[in-house]
């Protein structure tokens, strides 16, 4: 760990002197903070298990090909590019933290690891969970988004114990990391606001598109009344 974490003011073990109750700094980086991406690769395989057995048992060979896309309109993908520039905006916030600590040669843990966990997020809502093969992908997501807010500010804290004043001069002051963190958890925050959005406006919009009085064409995405054929010629 001595690789991961170098120039620390205490070394690796979770007590910590200084921001008890809060681990050291190391412990954090290279522990807790890829904590909710393991959670997250860790459900990922369950929940596909999960669906692969679901749909063995409910098969239905009469409409295994359908394959129904909810429409969306101009609100819903305003929100939708806004919830892909916070994700970017936070990798991009991840990569200047990790930048600054190795300026002052300090290691950076295995924070690195937070980018699998911010591409993991950004893919399973861009396919839907993989066009619904992964039943409860939403779940996966706020691991990740949850976790990384509440990693986010057990670092705040913990920066803020060893002295909102320390490194000052250097190239990085942990008052410019505990800013930088505090961006992060907040960019975090309103991007589980957004999945949480968005998961009900997709839902509500399915509901109402699966209603008995119409539905929609697998093919075409356009409403047809049901039982209506195309006139013999």
């Amino acid at each position: 760990m001595v690789k991961l974490c170098t120039h620390r003011v205490e070394g690796f073990g979770p007590h910590s002197k200084i921001s008890s109750p809060i681990p050291t700094s190391c412990f954090v980086d290279t522990i807790l903070i890829p904590l909710p991406v393991w959670v997250a690769l860790f459900l990922l395989p369950i929940l596909l298990a999960l669906s692969i057995h679901h749909r063995k048992q409910n098969f239905n060979p009469s409409t295994a090909y359908l394959r129904a896309k909810t429409r969306r309109n101009c609100a819903f993908s305003t929100v939708a590019i806004i919830y892909y520039i916070l994700i970017v905006c936070n990798f991009l916030m991840q990569v200047l933290e990790i930048v600054r600590l190795e300026l002052i040669h300090f290691g950076i843990g295995l924070q690195p690891f937070v980018f699998v966990g911010l591409i993991l997020g950004a893919w399973l809502h861009w396919s839907e969970g993989a066009r619904g093969r992964i039943r409860g992908w939403q779940t996966i997501n706020a691991v990740v988004w949850m976790g990384g807010v509440v990693m986010c500010a057990v670092q705040v804290v913990g920066l803020s114990k060893e002295g909102i004043n320390g490194r000052k001069g250097s190239k990085y002051p942990i008052s410019d990391q505990v800013t930088d963190i505090a961006v992060m958890a907040g960019l975090y925050a309103v991007i589980a606001m957004l999945e949480l959005l968005l998961g009900f406006w997709r839902a509500s919009r399915r509901a109402r598109e699966n209603t008995p009085k119409s539905e929609m064409s697998p093919f075409m995405g356009t409403w047809e009344s049901v039982g209506k054929y195309p006139t013999t010629v």
